[in-house]
């Protein structure tokens, strides 16, 4: 076999069968990312009569060469499936066009970091020797907050807006390297603990016991999990621990033996954020087009199942694995730990009639319906809500400089105005929560013409939604009402809507008695 430095065969070299372990020395390409190729059907190795081993024929090393090529300019394995089995100019132009699109957007949101960054440099060095401090890089607006440093403030104001900063941050803050896994059926020894320092009692108990029945050399792939019995809003309520263990496998009587059914996660490498993590594996599941949040009811997919927190939104139904606890008893151990959050594939499913709640005006005060809703989509203007920038002083320029008009204008003449509080990775990131004046895209009336305002879009997860009617002078809690008829906030998809069949979005007056909506996501 002939081949140039970089392990590519010259052209007119007879190609011979090659070995697994062969083709990985000459590509670069690991024997596991051989085998997740095959298993996704870019590559296909074959096994030789009378030989131990499996080997890749020509056509097939060929096919890995065009992967790596493709894998270097960022080409998704999905993509490059599509690209070979149907290798036409068409379905090439196509897939380019994608990637360069998402590639130009992550170059633009950098290029204004840059800019940013640049700026404050050089206009920074122009202050060396003179007193102020760090204030003026806090706030909702670096703009309105960096007054005692006018120099800076004139120049970045001329170059680019905050909003441009803001939009940049929310581009590149987006959660990376989210996997989806597979997690056995297994039995589990469990332990709860509940009051102060709760995590670090069931963690001592778990490894003590793990230490003393020598369960590791028992059960060599035992597997760790710990579950923070929290609600929506990160109360602490108790911390429980698994350990997974032989069916027949003693516990002490302070531990209860559970089966843990199994299933399918989002997962992603929990480190020091860890609310922040749960955040963007919220954004991940919305956004998707394959999986949605399993609201199974049986809570960590347990037996016997796990009691609901009788608080605010439930119990959050997540897991984290911890992935090196063999190695516990080493001095220098360090957890690495794996969040998990339940998925489901997302199927489409025939959305129901909106049902009146019979008797929900005597149960709750309020006439309510309930409805099921597919993945759906927003599109509109948004604002990160501070202190600083509250939601009235948002809607009164939304009103005021044409937004509002721009969205009337574009909607189907029947459709409401949306408002959607919720919350996200993007705006924790920035210290509030996020306030969007929006469209349901299916409303639009011309999609392709509102896109090019580049207005925020975003995701909402498929879910039951509880549906709540009153007038803009009653007084009304979504999340104090909703308990009322039974039902438990679905916090993965952090938010409700306020719909405004008027399109008046701004103070009521005292004696408004037209009819606003609210659309509660419930579990």
């Amino acid at each position: 076999m002939v081949y140039n430095k970089s392990g590519i065969k010259k052209a007119g070299a007879k190609m011979e069968l090659q070995t697994v372990s062969q083709v990985s020395k000459a590509y670069g390409v690991s024997t596991r990312m051989l085998r997740y190729y095959e298993q996704n059907g870019l590559l296909q190795s074959m096994k030789k009569p009378d030989y131990a081993y499996r080997v890749y024929d020509e056509v097939n090393v060929k096919r890995l060469e065009q992967v790596i090529i493709l894998r270097k300019l960022q080409i998704p394995v999905k993509q490059i499936c599509v690209i070979l089995d149907n290798p036409t100019a068409t379905t090439l132009i196509k897939i380019f066009k994608e990637n360069l699109h998402s590639l130009n957007i992550e170059l633009t949101a950098l290029s204004t970091i840059k800019q940013v960054l640049e700026q404050f440099i050089k206009n920074l060095e122009e202050t060396v020797g003179l007193e102020f401090d760090l204030d003026f890089i806090s706030g909702d607006s670096i703009l309105e907050s960096i007054a005692p440093i006018s120099l800076i403030q004139k120049n970045i104001k001329e170059s680019v807006s905050m909003r441009d900063v803001f939009k940049a941050a929310e581009v590149l803050n987006k959660l990376e390297n989210v996997r989806v896994v597979y997690v056995p059926p297994m039995t589990v020894a469990s332990i709860f603990c509940s009051g102060d320092n709760s995590e670090s009692k069931v963690w001592q108990l778990i490894t003590d016991f793990t230490l003393k029945s020598d369960l590791i050399t028992i059960k060599p792939d035992l597997r760790v999990f710990k579950i923070a019995h929290q609600n929506a809003t990160g109360d602490n309520f108790g911390d429980e621990a698994w350990v997974s263990i032989p069916a027949d496998f003693e516990i002490p009587k302070n531990f209860t033996k559970k089966e843990f059914l199994g299933g399918q996660y989002a997962a992603h490498v929990l480190d020091n954020n860890g609310f922040e993590v749960a955040l963007g594996l919220q954004d991940w599941i919305n956004e998707s087009e394959k999986f949605q949040y399993d609201l199974d009811g049986n809570l960590a997919r347990c037996e016997p199942p796990l009691a609901e927190i009788e608080s605010f939104g439930g119990m959050h139904l997540d897991l984290s694995e911890v992935l090196n606890f063999n190695n516990f008893k080493n001095a220098s151990f360090e957890m690495q730990i794996d969040y998990l959050t339940p998925i489901k594939d997302y199927v489409s499913v025939a959305e129901e009639t909106i049902v009146e709640i019979l008797g929900s005006k005597e149960k709750c005060g309020f006439k309510a319906s309930l409805a099921i809703k597919n993945k759906f989509n927003i599109i509109g203007f948004t604002h990160i809500v501070t202190d600083e920038m509250p939601v009235d002083k948002f809607i009164r320029e939304v009103e005021n400089d044409g937004r509002l008009n721009l969205l009337n204008r574009f909607k189907n003449p029947k459709a409401p105005i949306l408002c959607f509080e919720s919350h996200d990775l993007d705006s924790q990131l920035r210290g509030g929560w996020r306030y969007t004046v929006c469209l349901l895209e299916s409303d639009v009336s011309d999609i392709e013409s509102l896109k090019k305002y580049n207005l925020y879009r975003e995701r909402i997860d498929a879910s039951k939604w509880l549906i709540f009617e009153y007038t803009r002078k009653d007084v009304f809690n979504d999340h104090a009402t909703c308990p009322k008829l039974g039902y438990t906030w679905n916090g993965i998809i952090s938010g409700s809507f306020t719909v405004v069949p008027n399109g008046k979005i701004g103070q009521p007056s005292s004696d408004d008695e037209n009819s606003v909506y609210n659309w509660y996501p419930v579990k």
